[in-house]
């Protein structure tokens, strides 16, 4: 049993250093402030860039610059897409870029930035060595985040297990933030875990003294102090651990961590009864921490070294009842995740933007697995896996729209060309008849009979439609008088003739010149009617030639890009599927390693049932000897 709850302990203050910082740079995306567009494409990538969708930023801006659209703005443009590129884990891309503009000169604060956010993606990438080459790039401050920046090489050190480093380096900045404290922690127990236990606990006394009402501090405060109380306790020096934990708040992140130490420190003074108090608090606080169902076997094994059997006894059966539940909820738990639904809901609940490395999971999907992998979420191995999740998500995602598109423009150019084909006839008509029409030829002869008209004062020849009716029914009438004159006397019906074609002489006459200037005017707008025609029938012939351009030799293309887009969305669906089964398997093994702790409780606590009901019925027969 000590061999057993001194493994426990050991756990237990491992665990606690993997909780203490959470992903402190998880930090939001610069903000930029564009003082000057001169260059319309380079304004539409904007528009995609401040709504956080940086895929389809991205992809306009490449266009953009494939296009050499935006030559105003090539090194903002590059600096922009070295960030995208960033944002979606492509550091090696966003380097490249980065070393492109270093060689291009671009101003200092520009470039440090630049280097300053590599250097996290690398961190985050666990790139160590990578991360730190990045890091040395900037030269002198990092304006308003040169604080960051050196906490951020202190962890990077950290990764490499450059421990004594990254202590000096801390102790040279004399950093006092909230960063400082979580890097500080993580140093000093990385520090004791590496036998430099006198250091280690300068470190942490030094952070478990804070003064402050900030919730944060006072959690790492928590945290430092219960950490040397368990390396006090593995050193078994439980009169320094206690009061460390008695430090821990009872309503802390730590706290049941902190009461399962305080009752091992007791136990190691051998003082049970005081034992018993702390983890008795424990046995009514939520069963699914791992503190809290330790201290159910804890709680039975003191009643135990107190000589209370049955007591002891009835406290492991009511342990062994809860500890099997327990694992049978997470078997069932493992099945649920298995079949799926959990990650779906995962991404269902999160924001579907485009943000790449900056998006971050802000809370557990509201379903019952959440309670048993809430540290497992927050951890960064499963954050930088979801991400990577969410990218190939959105990439298929994409690849899906881009293959409907694909179909989408194979019907547009089938329906062109079907188009063009039931046009082209009627379209030919019209150009033949043009061509080949005589419109040229029957305006000189109209006008040239103008010309005529006017040569002989033919005013009739001026009359209009209304008038010209007129004449022709004057000309009937003179007929018939010419046909009646040698039989009867028409000399009225000739005089009413003479006033009817004299009337209609003199309108035409006194409208002599509005009608010649009306005829003229109607010849000017005739050309001009010409020149346009011969210009319609140009466009109609250039169109009938170039039409074909607009659907021709398209075809290969989209089928070569549907062939393209195909394979990139069967690798993304492949590679999607084996992303959500690492996530899987990973959350399973978090349940698994929940399963072996309780089935190791569960084995003891049966075990010491056994013990305790082979000592009562060994002392019951030497009460029946004689």
């Amino acid at each position: 049993m000590k061999l057993f709850l001194s493994a426990s302990m050991t756990v237990c203050i491992t665990m606690s250093a993997l909780f203490a910082a959470p992903n402190v740079y998880s930090a939001e995306p610069e903000k930029i402030i564009w003082k000057e567009l001169r260059d319309l494409d380079f304004g539409n990538t904007l528009y995609y860039f401040f709504q956080r969708q940086y895929f389809s930023s991205i992809v306009q801006l490449t266009v953009a610059q494939q296009k050499e659209t935006i030559p105003h703005h090539k090194q903002e443009a590059e600096l922009l897409l070295g960030g995208m590129y960033l944002s979606f884990g492509m550091h090696k891309e966003s380097g490249e870029i980065f070393e492109r503009l270093i060689d291009a000169k671009i101003p200092v604060h520009i470039r440090n930035k630049a280097w300053f956010f590599l250097a996290k993606i690398r961190y985050q990438r666990n790139l160590f060595p990578e991360a730190e080459q990045a890091i040395k790039h900037i030269e002198g401050r990092l304006t308003d985040r040169d604080d960051e920046k050196r906490l951020l090489f202190a962890n990077i050190l950290m990764a490499q297990q450059r421990y004594q480093d990254a202590d000096a380096y801390l102790q040279d900045t004399k950093e006092q933030s909230v960063w400082s404290y979580y890097i500080r922690y993580n140093l000093a127990v990385s520090i004791i875990k590496q036998g430099n236990i006198d250091r280690g606990h300068e470190i942490l006394t030094s952070i478990g003294t804070i003064r402050s009402q900030d919730k944060e501090l006072l959690s790492i405060r928590d945290q430092a102090n219960l950490a040397l109380g368990y390396s006090f306790i593995q050193q078994n020096k439980p009169e320094y651990a206690l009061p460390y934990l008695r430090k821990v708040r009872l309503n802390g992140l730590v706290s049941n961590k902190a009461l399962l130490g305080l009752g091992w420190a007791y136990d190691q003074q051998k003082e049970y009864k005081k034992a018993l108090v702390p983890w008795l608090v424990l046995n009514k606080r939520n069963l699914l921490d791992s503190s809290v169902q330790e201290s159910f076997l804890a709680t039975a094994y003191a009643l135990g070294k107190l000589d209370k059997d049955a007591l002891a006894l009835r406290h492991y059966n009511d342990t062994i009842e809860i500890y099997e539940s327990e694992i049978r909820r997470l078997e069932d738990t493992i099945i649920n995740i298995r079949g799926g639904e959990f990650i779906r809901q995962i991404m269902d609940e999160q924001t579907q933007n485009e943000m790449g490395w900056f998006w971050e999971m802000k809370e557990a999907p509201k379903v019952a697995e959440s309670s048993y992998l809430i540290s497992f979420l927050a951890s960064n191995t499963f954050q930088e896996s979801l991400k990577n999740y969410r990218d190939l998500r959105l990439m298929k995602s994409n690849l899906d729209t881009w293959s409907h598109n694909m179909d989408v423009y194979h019907t547009i150019l089938e329906t062109r060309r079907l188009a063009y084909q039931e046009r082209y006839p009627i379209i030919q008509k019209h150009t033949l008849r043009i061509n080949n029409g005589d419109l040229q030829q029957q305006r000189d002869q109209f006008y040239e009979e103008y010309n005529q008209t006017i040569l002989k004062d033919d005013i009739l020849a001026l009359a209009n439609s209304a008038e010209k009716q007129h004449l022709k029914k004057l000309d009937q009438v003179r007929h018939r008088i010419e046909k009646l004159s040698p039989h009867r006397n028409v000399d009225k019906a000739k005089e009413k003739y003479r006033l009817a074609l004299g009337i209609i002489k003199w309108n035409i006459s006194s409208q002599y010149g509005p009608r010649t200037w009306a005829i003229k005017k109607g010849f000017i707008d005739l050309d001009k009617a010409l020149i346009k025609n011969k210009q319609r029938a140009l466009s109609i012939g250039s169109a009938e030639k170039n039409a074909p351009f607009s659907y021709e030799g398209y075809n290969n293309r989209i089928q070569l890009f549907s062939i393209q887009i195909q394979n990139l969305l069967d690798k993304a669906t492949a590679t999607l599927n084996e992303q959500e089964q690492l996530l899987k398997s990973l959350a399973i093994y978090e349940l698994r390693k929940q399963q072996d702790r309780i089935s190791s409780y569960l084995t003891h606590a049966q075990f010491s049932v056994a013990q305790i009901q082979d000592r009562a019925a060994h002392n019951k027969k030497q009460e029946e000897q004689p």
